[in-house]
């Protein structure tokens, strides 16, 4: 089959589980990708053909806090551009399937070409007492109505009530649980207690307070950290000011053996990083962008399994650390979270997505409902 990926590159996190789909599906199909910017940057790097499309929305905020209403309504970016482009990209390429990655323009025009096309989620609806439910909802009403449509919404994630994105879903007929689509093989890894904590929170600029933080804290308590910034521009501002005992890294190639090796790790709470981080094991400290609903329900779901510590920015400046002394001191938070690690070895993702695609028939029409039930794929 021709299959057709479509990306969201707002981070990394939905970039780094379609590679990993990707090389997969690739064994058996052709495959080629939709993305844009760094996104699309990362895949060339894997050798994969890749169309350039445009944003939907571009994540935006200042000192922390996500914006919500400048990433969705902004002049610069809109779906009805990246819908045109991405109609032209079908058409061209004229694939048998199409996966959309959180890219709903790319859905969009899937249904007005009549491809048929699978959704890949964590995020269905959002739990939220913000005032920024009041745009969140309705968004993610209609998204459903999108989802809905789709010929199965791939949930990479642990079954319940192990799901990190439990908070950001709601019921839908066609869900499928596949476990952790993430870039690295769990085949014979042993978790070990690395000497030094891995931060790899994103290098958006309204995150740098963060780092700045982090940095003091391995200063003052002499620990080892490595941060991994996703940005020369963020990196080269860390060197000014980075302790002598915190390594700066713009960008890797080596984010696996990195994870292999830390003792547990600092983030901001996106579902792709949380999913790696308890793939290997590692108990996490989660700083969510402020009024980002999503990331701050995945944390909270870390914290109710006791599998890290979530934090606000409210407050980072007395609790960041309290939190790193609290992990390193209790060894609850590495029992847990090498539990979870036990349960991703027995949920391939890959696999399952792999063979939900192999069992896909051309000839089903887009239009009618889905009838699976709420369904958990077991290996």
């Amino acid at each position: 089959m021709k299959i057709l990926i479509s990306v969201c590159g707002e981070g990394f996190g939905h970039t780094t589980r379609c590679v990993a789909i990707g090389e997969e599906l690739s064994k058996e199909h052709d495959v080629k990708f939709i993305a844009y910017g760094k996104s699309m940057d990362f895949i060339k790097r894997y050798n994969y053909d890749v169309f350039e499309t445009y944003p939907e929305i571009k994540l935006s905020g200042n000192d922390g806090k996500f914006d919500i209403k400048k990433s969705i309504f902004n002049n610069k970016y809109n779906p009805a551009k990246a819908i045109k482009r991405e109609m032209e990209i079908i058409r061209k390429y004229d694939p048998d399937l199409i996966i959309s990655d959180c890219k709903y323009s790319t859905v969009v025009a899937s249904r007005f070409l009549r491809k048929p096309y699978y959704i890949i989620t964590n995020q269905n609806y959002t739990r939220t007492h913000n005032k920024e439910k009041f745009i969140v909802y309705p968004v993610m009403k209609l998204l459903n109505v999108i989802n809905k449509s789709a010929e199965k919404v791939i949930i990479p994630d642990l079954p319940m009530p192990y799901t990190i994105c439990e908070y950001n879903l709601t019921k839908l007929d066609n869900l499928s649980f596949v476990g952790p689509t993430i870039r690295y093989k769990l085949d014979d890894y042993e978790n070990k207690r690395g000497d030094y904590i891995l931060s790899v929170i994103g290098g958006f600029e309204y995150r740098f307070r963060i780092l700045k933080l982090l940095n003091d804290v391995a200063e003052e308590k002499n620990i080892k950290v490595k941060m991994v910034c996703g940005s020369y521009e963020v990196a080269k501002k860390l060197n000014k000011i980075k302790s002598s005992n915190v390594e700066v890294i713009p960008l890797t190639t080596n984010m696996e053996n990195l994870i292999k090796n830390c003792s547990f790790m600092v983030c901001h709470g996106g579902h792709s990083t949380l999913m790696e981080a308890m793939s290997f094991g590692k108990p996490v400290i989660t700083i969510p962008d402020l009024d980002h609903p999503e990331q701050e329900n995945n944390s909270r779901k870390i914290n109710d399994l006791k599998c890290g510590i979530a934090l606000s920015h409210k407050t980072l400046e007395y609790d960041l650390s309290n939190a790193i002394d609290e992990i390193n001191d209790n060894d609850i938070y590495f029992k847990n979270a090498e539990k979870l690690s036990n349960m991703c070895k027995n949920y391939n993702g890959r696999d399952n997505v792999k063979r939900i695609i192999d069992n896909h028939k051309p000839v089903r029409s887009v239009f009618n409902k889905p009838t699976s039930n709420f369904k958990v794929f077991k290996v």
